[in-house]
């Protein structure tokens, strides 16, 4: 097959981008991969052939208004399959999910009341036109990363038909438990913590969960939290130290040694209020973190609660979240074997596993 793949950006440290580069690498092995991007950090293998697609790249809504534009432009030969992450294109044969907008918004207003004006010109304007996208005239097959994609696209959208849930993958060599031993006490010391520090990790959008993770923290006075994230820190920054706490909040930007830092934390502390799915949380998983998040994330679906994770039902409820933070520091019996648990449940989440399915519905679309 000739596979077209559009992503905003070809690159790990993003989760579309991190998608569309495991995929490309196994497509690329037996068949002929075009990756259609506005920037490139990496060229992988050698066998995928690189398009650049003009955007204005000013805002998030700029960049999403303007690259399917660009990517109209760029194609103009023929592929067999033409696959989109999202609001990349016109039309396409496959589209994949990672958020519904609407959804993400509702969420958003649900916990904080409201939405700012920039939320509502976002949701006018990118939510009705991923909405017009998702409809059967415009993409053709769409992968929804989780049930609850699925159920978000049938509720706000309409679209029932020719939707098949496909979720993601995580490399389960990088992410491994092993690397404990490997770079936990290096990372520590860098960062200044001691091996006896009780260490908390965030990591992605800080607006998701990141306000619920420093109030809980300050009902944690023993422990540290460190958060990874591209977001502006400054709000958050500010809320620590209100909260008094400070001291003990670490913020850093994405880094490509990720893997290192869940290898170097306690407990993964994610209480996100809207995840289609949340591959941080299986990354967190596959290391071997036992991981605190919230049933909002599609990830969730997967987890037997209080067995292979702890989810709490309400984003906002901070003493939650730190009781069983505090549970998991006083028995570090019960965090290890919640720890092995949580990777055994994820070791059936290949990305190998992810590209054959996703290679059957591009079989269907072709014949459809």
């Amino acid at each position: 097959m000739k596979i077209a793949l559009l992503v905003h950006d070809y690159d790990r440290r993003v989760g579309h981008g991190r998608y569309v580069i495991e995929l490309a690498e196994r497509f690329s092995r037996e068949h002929e991969v075009h990756v259609f991007a506005h920037r490139v950090a990496e060229t992988g293998n050698g066998r995928i052939r690189f398009h650049h697609v003009p955007a204005l790249r000013a805002t998030a809504m700029t960049t999403i208004l303007t690259f399917p534009f660009g990517s109209w432009w760029r194609l103009r030969e023929a592929f067999d399959i033409v696959h989109g992450q999202g609001l990349c294109a016109f039309s396409l044969d496959v589209a994949t999910a990672h958020i519904c907008q609407w959804a993400w918004f509702e969420a958003l207003r649900a916990r904080e009341g409201r939405l700012t004006g920039g939320d509502r010109l976002f949701r006018f304007f990118v939510g009705r036109w991923e909405r017009a996208l998702y409809q059967p005239t415009r993409a053709r097959w769409v992968i929804a990363i989780s049930e609850k994609g699925r159920a978000e696209l049938a509720r706000y959208y309409g679209r029932e038909a020719r939707v098949v849930v496909v979720r993601p993958g995580v490399d389960l060599a990088r992410f491994h438990p092993a690397r404990r031993l490997q770079s936990r006490v290096a990372v520590r010391r860098a960062l200044g913590y001691g091996e006896r520090d009780f260490l908390l990790l965030y990591v992605g959008s800080l607006r998701k969960g990141a306000a619920a993770a420093l109030r809980a923290l300050a009902l944690l006075p023993d422990a540290q939290l460190l958060l990874i994230s591209g977001s502006s820190a400054r709000p958050y920054r500010d809320l620590a130290r209100r909260l008094g706490i400070g001291e003990r909040v670490r913020f850093l930007p994405p880094t490509d040694r990720i893997e290192d830092y869940y290898a170097a934390s306690d407990v993964f502390l994610f209480p996100t209020v809207y995840d289609a799915h949340g591959m941080v949380i299986w990354e967190a998983m596959a290391s071997g973190l036992p991981v605190i998040t919230t049933r909002a994330a599609g990830a969730a679906e997967v987890i037997a609660h209080l067995e292979d994770g702890l989810l709490v039902d309400d984003s906002r409820d901070v003493r939650a979240l730190a009781d069983y933070a505090r549970r998991l520091r006083e028995d570090p019996a019960w965090r290890e074997a919640m720890g092995q648990r949580a990777r055994a449940r994820v070791e059936a989440f290949s990305w190998d596993r992810a590209a054959r399915e996703t290679l059957r519905v591009y079989e269907w679309a072709r014949r459809t």
